[in-house]
């Protein structure tokens, strides 16, 4: 069994851009969301996944092996085509690129349009036999203005043929490998798609679930009962509501501590203050 290809440094971006995706998705942005901290909760994830960047990559071994091996079968080709950022150094590089064309350019026409105007105006002047040094200084003036346009124009020409020598010179990508760049970047996007699926995600899930376990203040215990609110009932078991055939007294009967009650359920009359007291 082979062990899984460690990630090399030029696909460590790959890895950033992956991580970035993960915390992007409407799962991860929901969960972080919850804590009250949501910057600090996410510096967090990212220090986690910093530090275990190695056993995240693991995951995506197979599609991360193959890619490989397709990008290594092209040439490269699609890690030159990647946009990449630009740094200010070679910003400057490709401005000073681009004036040096339209210098070569701009250079000789400026210079001859001086050359004619001075030769012009000098000559003029001798012609009129007036401010014959002014003269002079003009006709030096145009004739030097002549020579640099001669010599800015050369170096252009000169300039132009080199890079047409040199794009003439570059191969020209075929078929096969425009196939071969192409099955690069699919391979790319597999092995990216498997690192975020198989890989980032449930990393994520993982540490945020342990990190909600440990979470001081977390409540574990069941939701108390709630007090049931009744009545006691009567006590049946005291001896005036013994039954009758128990051993008690029977409620039918008066002067026994129950209800008085006659046959049919008919109350019995009561006697009249004046007849117990007669």
């Amino acid at each position: 069994m082979t062990s899984a290809p460690e990630l090399r440094g030029e696909d460590r971006a790959d890895f950033d851009d992956v991580l970035h995706r993960a915390l992007a998705t409407t799962e991860m942005r929901t969960r972080l969301r919850r804590g009250v901290h949501t910057t600090a909760l996410a510096d967090w994830l990212r220090e986690r996944v910093e530090a275990s960047r190695a056993e995240i990559a693991a995951n995506a071994a197979p599609e991360y092996a193959r890619y490989l091996s397709v990008r290594a079968d092209a040439g490269g080709a699609s890690a030159a085509a990647r946009p990449r950022r630009v740094p200010p150094v070679g910003r400057w590089v490709r401005a000073r690129r681009r004036l040096l064309p339209a210098l070569a350019v701009l250079a000789p026409l400026l210079a001859s349009m001086a050359a004619v105007v001075f030769l012009l105006f000098g000559y003029v002047l001798e012609i009129a036999d007036t401010a014959s040094e002014t003269a002079d200084a003009l006709v030096r003036a145009g004739w030097t203005a002549a020579v640099i346009a001669v010599l800015t124009g050369a170096a252009a020409l000169a300039g132009l043929l080199v890079t047409a020598l040199r794009h003439r010179s570059l191969p020209r990508p075929g078929p096969d490998r425009a196939a071969r760049a192409a099955a690069a970047d699919q391979a790319r996007e597999t092995w990216r798609r498997a690192l975020l699926e198989r890989g980032m995600l449930p990393f994520l899930r993982a540490r945020l679930a342990e990190r909600e376990q440990a979470r001081p203040g977390r409540r574990t215990d069941r939701r108390p009962q709630r007090p049931r609110i009744g009545y006691a009932s009567p006590d049946y078991a005291s001896p005036d509501y013994a039954s009758p055939g128990h051993g008690g007294p029977d409620y039918a009967s008066p002067g026994h501590g129950g209800p008085e009650r006659l046959s049919g359920d008919v109350p019995a009359p009561r006697a009249d203050r004046h007849d117990a007291g007669a």
